[in-house]
């Protein structure tokens, strides 16, 4: 046996041991790093945890519940903020905001037990929460369609995270395939990046996780889908000229905003230039909204409150919706809202056409996977099914997955709700992209079969691991 492969595999076999261990035991974790997965001191998260712990004991159980919910997540962005770029700091940023967006009790003391519940289970997995991806490179460009299509004050530098499934010599990547991860409100690249992105490195995939307009490096201030769906396609020409001779597939994935970006930037076509003509591949929505309109109805309707519905909507500056009271006066109103207080880029004359995603969607030419939980409180599900028959009525989609996930709420992967089986989704998803691709013709509705669900155990951790490592041990 050659001296080389025996000394390979014997490493790989200890590099198993070894991350085995930090699976196993229960003490801090001390810095080091495999891989893009870097595990560091969890000082800030501790710290994080425990102010938000002692926050929300705070708060009077009798407070007004979307008083609560406002306090809570103004203190969530406020620690976010503090405790800036540490490990773990995106990921539990992410299910606490999760947890109080999606909590629709209408009762105090269930929100604060819930949060208090999340904590402590936080606190109780801080190994595997202290997981995140480290950027290969972090890489800037320009607003240039929004500029040209919409006025040089939109054309803002966006920033964006980049991750390589594998590195050559020289430190630049081998794989020709990319994701483009498309964050939710209150988020950024690197917060999607470590809830997808080593879904998508597993598979070969280079990841791109750009920060939207307004969130995270990139400048100007966020909007409600579109104008971030012009920066999208900027990104795609980011990639076809930044990597030529390792771009061969691009797979737009998008989450809440960013599904309903995604949305948005299906059909999208500028200079007689399609999204297919970027090389993308296919496009998934995950519980994206289909109109501007619609959403703010719907959240008007369920939450009642302006201060909130402007929270959720990402409007951080503090837009102030309170003209709108807590029922809509007409669409008249919400559009006047929409072009001259939130400013989402759009006029009076294009309103009626560009506000809803799915007139998009209907001049889409990729293959689509739409995923949404049947509970979702905050985007009804019931917009998934807009988003199917509008995939399915267009005939230059040549194929549609939907992935209907029983009883979860809005964005449910934020929590790893459904893991395996949304991996599943994804790479059949992906399978099916790549042999349309080859020029195969596929049934367009796709009847894939999905997994049963798989728990968090470790077993499954250790699985997980022992299959990253199939190829050294080969």
């Amino acid at each position: 046996m050659n001296k080389n492969y025996l000394f390979s595999k014997v490493l790989a076999i200890f590099a198993i041991v070894i991350l085995l261990i930090s699976f196993t035991t229960s003490s801090t974790y001390a810095a080091f790093s495999f891989s893009s997965i870097t595990f560091n001191n969890d000082t800030a998260y501790r710290l994080y945890l425990n102010d938000m712990n002692s926050f929300t004991n705070g708060i009077n159980s009798r407070t007004d519940y979307n008083t609560a919910r406002k306090q809570m997540i103004n203190k969530i962005l406020e620690l976010r903020d503090k405790y800036n770029n540490k490990p773990g700091i995106n990921n539990i940023t992410n299910k606490l905001l999760t947890t109080v967006l999606t909590e629709d009790s209408g009762n105090t003391s269930t929100l604060l037990q819930k949060i208090l519940n999340l904590i402590k289970s936080l606190f109780s997995n801080i190994g595997t929460n202290l997981k995140t991806l480290t950027p290969d490179a972090v890489v800037n460009t320009q607003a240039t369609t929004a500029g040209k299509l919409v006025g040089n004050d939109y054309n803002v530098k966006l920033s964006a995270n980049i991750y390589y499934a594998n590195k050559d010599a020289n430190g630049n990547p081998t794989s020709n395939k990319w994701v483009v991860l498309v964050h939710a409100f209150m988020m950024n690249g690197q917060a999607i990046a470590d809830t997808l992105g080593q879904m998508y490195l597993d598979q070969g995939f280079n990841v791109i996780a750009p920060d939207l307009r307004g969130c995270g490096s990139s400048e100007g201030k966020s909007t409600m889908g579109y104008l971030e769906s012009l920066d999208i396609y900027d990104w795609l020409t980011y990639l076809n000229n930044a990597y030529p001779n390792n771009c061969n597939e691009i797979v737009v994935h998008g989450v809440s905003l960013g599904g309903a970006t995604t949305l948005f930037l299906s059909g999208l076509e500028v200079d007689g230039v399609s999204i297919k003509d970027k090389k993308v591949i296919g496009v998934i929505e995950d519980c994206g909204y289909t109109s501007m309109t619609g959403i703010i109805n719907d959240l008007f309707g369920s939450l009642g409150d302006s201060e909130l519905v402007s929270t959720v909507l990402g409007l951080l500056d503090k837009v102030d919706l309170g003209n709108l009271g807590n029922t809509l006066a007409s669409d008249n109103l919400v559009e006047n809202l929409l072009i001259n207080t939130i400013d989402v880029g759009l006029t009076a004359e294009n309103f009626d056409e560009k506000q809803n995603a799915l007139n998009s969607l209907a001049n889409a030419e990729v293959p689509v996977l739409i995923i949404h939980g049947t509970a979702d409180s905050t985007v009804p599900f019931e917009n998934s099914d807009r988003v199917y028959e509008t995939a399915m009525n267009n005939t230059k989609i040549p194929y549609v997955q939907r992935f209907i996930a029983e009883d979860e709420n809005h964005a449910f992967i934020i929590m790893g709700n459904k893991y395996n089986v949304y991996e599943g989704h994804v790479q059949n998803f992906i399978a099916k992209a790549e042999e349309i691709k080859a020029g195969n013709t596929i049934d367009k509705d796709s009847n894939y079969e999905q997994e049963e669900e798989q728990g968090n155990s470790i077993f499954n951790s250790i699985f997980r691991l022992l299959t990253l490592f199939k190829n050294m041990l080969k």
